[in-house]
């Protein structure tokens, strides 16, 4: 199967070269950074609730994502093949398709809240492109990503099943205990992935995996290390307690004028921006266990900008406010 499906990306790489450009754009389509400018915009500009939603949607299929790919610790193409060129590179390893997952997830919500013929036409196209990008680039086995859009599609059914009930439960609660629940479910997604390294005991990635990446990609690997988990975990509980938090859900989104929008739009993502990147300068480099709780800190402190920040100042201090 390895070998049919390097045929396979060979073949694209040789016979469509001319692909590469719209495939490294599909490919962004599926980068956590560009959910994320999705989930703001719906959060503050459209639709409060669904903007939500997909933000928990994304923290627990990225959470089980890096679980699983550590717990089946599987290399891409262009780690053991020097017939793929690596169009695309990424430190992590390959099972399941991260983007193929996340866009199974992501366009099949909105899909799922627009009940519109043409949107599942749209979201529908936009996940088989995501998933083929991946592919194309050299850095996913066609499995990897049939996998990912296997998972997300089940991820999102069990969301779909599960909201209502555990939503009902959740919002019984007073303010402590739902900033509780959201602290506890953020905990059993990293715990998922450190439960998933503890298995492996003392296996280390193939030093053939590692100088093949190097040398086609000029990039190192490091698919041991669990940072993009505890990302995914933070951003989760941010996302929640600050929602949670927020005493008025949407009171100040989806309405008002095109220009309000825009700015609110604007504002907040440039402040996002500036807490991310200005929160990374005093990362620790060194003690791994320092790292892991500065970035959970660090995602959290973003994802309750994005639901309880932002909104609360735009009520305050935004235009028409």
């Amino acid at each position: 199967m390895t070998d049919i499906q390097i045929a396979l990306i060979q073949a694209l790489q040789v016979h469509a070269s001319w692909l590469e450009a719209p495939m490294l754009f599909f490919s962004f389509l599926g980068d956590a950074e560009f959910y994320l400018l999705v989930i703001a915009i719906l959060y503050w500009c459209w639709d409060t609730r669904l903007g939500l939603r997909l933000a928990l949607l994304m923290g627990i299929t990225g959470g089980l994502n890096q679980a699983l790919k550590v717990a089946f610790h599987l290399p891409r193409p262009y780690w053991v093949s020097p017939e793929v060129r690596a169009l695309g590179s990424n430190p992590s390893f390959g099972l399941p398709s991260a983007h193929a997952q996340g866009s199974a997830a992501l366009w099949g919500l909105i899909a799922a809240d627009a009940r519109s013929r043409w949107i599942w036409a749209f979201t529908s196209g936009m996940i088989v492109l995501i998933g083929i990008s991946r592919v194309f680039l050299g850095v996913h086995f066609p499995t990897d990503v049939l996998a990912g859009w296997a998972l997300g599609a089940a991820v999102l059914l069990g969301f779909l099943v599960l909201e209502e009930p555990v939503g009902r439960r959740i919002a019984a609660l007073p303010l402590s205990g739902q900033v509780l629940a959201a602290f506890a479910g953020s905990l059993a997604l990293a715990v998922a992935s450190f439960a998933a390294l503890a298995t492996l005991g003392d296996w280390e990635v193939p030093a053939s995996w590692a100088a093949g990446a190097l040398e086609r990609s000029g990039e190192a690997i490091h698919p041991l290390d669990l940072l993009d988990a505890v990302t995914a975990s933070g951003l989760f509980f941010g996302f929640a307690a600050g929602a949670a938090a927020d005493r008025q859900p949407g009171s100040m989104c989806a309405t008002g004028k095109g220009s309000v929008r825009l700015f609110r739009y604007a504002f907040g993502i440039a402040v996002t921006g500036a807490i991310w990147y200005g929160l990374g300068f005093f990362a620790p480099q060194d003690a791994v266990p320092a790292a892991y709780l500065f970035q959970y800190l660090r995602a959290a402190v973003a994802g309750a900008w994005v639901s309880f920040g932002a909104p609360a100042f735009f009520a305050r201090y935004g235009p028409g406010a």
